[in-house]
């Protein structure tokens, strides 16, 4: 568990730099829109949060990415067995999460705007991995 103590420190760090770069980003957006573009400030507020928060989500990502492998590989070191074993193991002894899960990306494939057919294919073998 020690070596995973840095991983977590990074993610942590990570967050708070997104934090800090989204803050930056929106006070500097709105100066730049109100000083060069000419825009009123509540146009330039709108215009520059909704910007900033688009690219604070897309720059969690990583984050997201690094704490899920951090937690995988916490949780597979009380194990004995080698990975491919734990991760069929774990998915095959509650088919009912799975079946959830079939039913979940359905229903999400339905709404209009998503892609329908990823959330269909997931959805079908998410559903038979369930049988």
């Amino acid at each position: 568990y020690g070596a995973m103590d840095g991983a977590s420190k990074f993610v942590k760090g990570d967050a708070i730099a997104g934090i800090i770069i989204t803050i930056i980003n929106i006070i500097a957006g709105i100066v730049i829109g109100v000083m060069q573009k000419n825009m009123s400030l509540a146009q330039a507020g709108e215009l520059y949060t909704r910007l900033t928060i688009g690219d604070g989500l897309v720059s969690q990502v990583p984050a997201l990415l690094i704490s899920t492998a951090s937690g995988i590989l916490v949780t597979r070191s009380g194990s004995s067995d080698n990975f491919g074993k734990t991760f069929t193991n774990q998915l095959t002894t509650f088919p009912v999460a799975l079946g959830i899960v079939s039913a979940v990306m359905f229903f999400l494939a339905l709404i209009p705007g998503m892609p329908m057919l990823p959330f269909l294919l997931a959805s079908v073998a998410s559903g038979v991995a369930s049988y």
